[in-house]
């Protein structure tokens, strides 16, 4: 596409070249049952040591934001801004664009 946003990124991503479909992911309330549901059944996990395209959840206030950890470029966040579009954002730059709050999920295999 021309354009992504930052879930259609991941997702585009995670399915191109981490062979993983994982479901559409929703805002709010749904999105939190989704995680949930995905981490209880063990696709989905939190984990503290990010590896080569794990998601990125970033937060920086009210709004999630989620990118996918890349390594090749020294550790950082591809990911795609509103108004901006996709862009690589190093590790050490990411509190400076408002995301004070990082966690890290690993896909353990394609989910329904």
């Amino acid at each position: 596409p021309d354009s992504y946003d930052c879930r259609g990124l991941l997702l585009h991503c995670q399915r191109t070249f981490f062979e993983k479909n994982l479901p559409p992911l929703p805002m709010g309330a749904e999105m939190r049952d989704l995680f949930a549901d995905q981490l209880h059944v063990g696709a989905w996990q939190q984990v503290e040591v990010p590896e080569h395209g794990d998601a990125a959840l970033l937060r920086g206030g009210d709004h999630p934001h989620v990118g996918i950890w890349l390594t090749s470029a020294g550790p950082g966040v591809l990911h795609a801004l509103d108004g901006v579009g996709v862009i690589w954002s190093p590790q050490a730059t990411l509190r400076l664009l408002g995301f004070s709050r990082i966690r890290f999920i690993r896909f353990h295999q394609p989910s329904p």
